[in-house]
């Protein structure tokens, strides 16, 4: 039976302990959950005061409604763990009550038996009637150890009874949390159900001029097609210029080496000619040194500047290389409103888009920034009115579209976040950058370089 209790008790103290695990884990994602809707909150303030139909606002509120939900979900688990925690304390409160009554039971027999023995009369009989000095010792001892076990026993009933108080207090504590729990929780679907009303209605206005949509989207789609078109035929070109340096490189190199092998025959046949000479004129053996070659300066500059070119594009390229999932994002606040490839609308999911990047949505007047050091290697005029600057990183090239001012020119270094320009915002309020990443004339997955993209 003891076995069995032992056991059981065990277990209440094991559960307590992974249920306030439980509560102090929901809580810390509820409050991560509460800090991100409040950040929506705020960027959704700014929006709506802008203007509620750009596609960055409806994603935020789309966000936040997913928040919501997660909080919800949170919130509910948190109640459950609080319920248990309530529970567990009356359990706990019941067993200490019980030990309490059988402590209380041993006191009162331990105070009946002091009450008979009360006298000091008594005491000294009871030390006086032993046999020998060693038993009398024994009893005076005896009589030491049963004073202090009434007072051990008052002490544990006064410890049993504090116990008992500080449970009741933490129940009550965890009553009143999931009270305000619960209301919050009331408060929260409210404010969803809110929010859905304000989701559907900006939707429904969205939806009524899906046509008009759908041709500005194909209309974009062109005007995309072309831009790449422009950006492939700037990479080959940039290709085109890189092999023809080589390959004159190369055949500076052959030619140099042919005239050195020349050069150095020449200087061969001299040397056996002289040596033809001095053994005919039977003169004293002539010194066999071989003449040392000496490159021209000129040259020599020349060679180490076009290798120093090379290794420098070569070292960028892998520089950029190595940073593939750790360049910064080339807003410094957005959200990615269009995934690369073939992707839905944000908003008008029946309808898809062929993205040559991503597309990041951020507030009006936001500048985009290039995400690693280069050279621009093109502004390029878009259809439209708008720009799009191009930046050489070695064999790696970061495109910024959709530009209404530019803030660097063809040529010009450029450093890791560095402002290039700023992006257009249209009638609508939306204020989106396509950013596009290229390898060579390979169109790379943005999201697989930046950061936490």
């Amino acid at each position: 039976m003891r076995y069995f209790l032992l056991l059981f008790f065990s277990f209440l103290f094991c559960s307590s302990l992974n249920a306030q695990y439980n509560k102090e884990k929901l809580r810390k994602e509820s409050r991560a959950l509460q800090q991100e809707i409040a950040r929506l909150n705020k960027s959704l303030n700014q929006s709506k005061s802008e203007s509620k139909k750009s596609i960055l606002y409806i994603k935020q509120l789309e966000d936040k409604i997913k928040a919501q939900n997660e909080l919800l979900k949170t919130t509910a688990k948190e109640t459950q763990a609080l319920k248990d925690e309530i529970y567990l304390s009356q359990l706990q409160i019941n067993k200490l009550k019980r030990e309490l009554s059988e402590l209380k039971k041993e006191y009162k027999d331990v105070l009946v038996n002091a009450y008979k023995n009360k006298s000091l009369h008594n005491k000294i009989l009871f030390i006086l009637s032993s046999k020998n000095f060693t038993e009398a010792f024994r009893r005076i001892k005896y009589l030491e150890k049963y004073s202090g076990y009434q007072n051990e026993k008052a002490d544990e009933i006064k410890q049993k009874q504090k116990d008992i108080e500080l449970t009741i207090s933490k129940r009550e504590k965890a009553k009143n949390e999931k009270e305000i729990l619960l209301a919050q929780r009331n408060e929260l679907k409210k404010n969803l159900e809110t929010q859905k009303q304000e989701q559907n209605k900006v939707l429904q206005e969205f939806r009524a001029n899906e046509s008009q949509i759908a041709t500005q989207i194909e209309a974009k789609k062109q005007e995309n097609k072309k831009l790449e078109g422009q950006i492939e035929t700037i990479i080959q070109e940039e290709i085109r210029i890189a092999r023809e340096k080589a390959e004159a490189e190369r055949k500076r190199k052959e030619e140099e080496a042919r005239r050195e092998r020349e050069r150095l025959a020449k200087l061969e046949a001299e040397r056996k000619a002289k040596e033809a000479r001095d053994a005919a004129a039977n003169k004293t053996e002539a010194k066999k040194e071989v003449p040392k070659t000496e490159k021209e300066p000129a040259k020599k500059e020349e060679s180490e500047k076009t290798y120093s070119s090379t290794a420098e594009t070569e070292s960028l390229s892998n520089s950029f290389t190595a940073n593939q999932g750790r360049l910064p994002w080339p807003v410094a606040s957005g959200e990615v409103v269009g995934g690369f490839g073939r992707q839905p609308h944000p908003i008008l999911k029946n309808i898809y888009e062929n993205n040559a990047g991503v597309k990041i949505a951020a507030a009006k007047g936001t500048q985009a920034r290039a995400v690693f050091e280069g050279v621009v290697q093109e502004v390029i005029l878009v259809q439209g009115g708008n720009k799009a600057v191009m930046i050489s990183h070695g064999t790696y090239f970061t495109v910024y579209n959709n530009l209404s001012q530019v803030s660097v020119s063809k040529g010009q270094k450029i450093s890791t976040k560095q402002s290039l320009g700023t992006i257009y915002t249209d009638n609508d309020n939306n204020t989106i950058l396509d950013f596009q990443i290229w390898k060579g004339t390979v169109k790379q997955n943005p999201a697989a370089w930046v950061i936490g993209m």
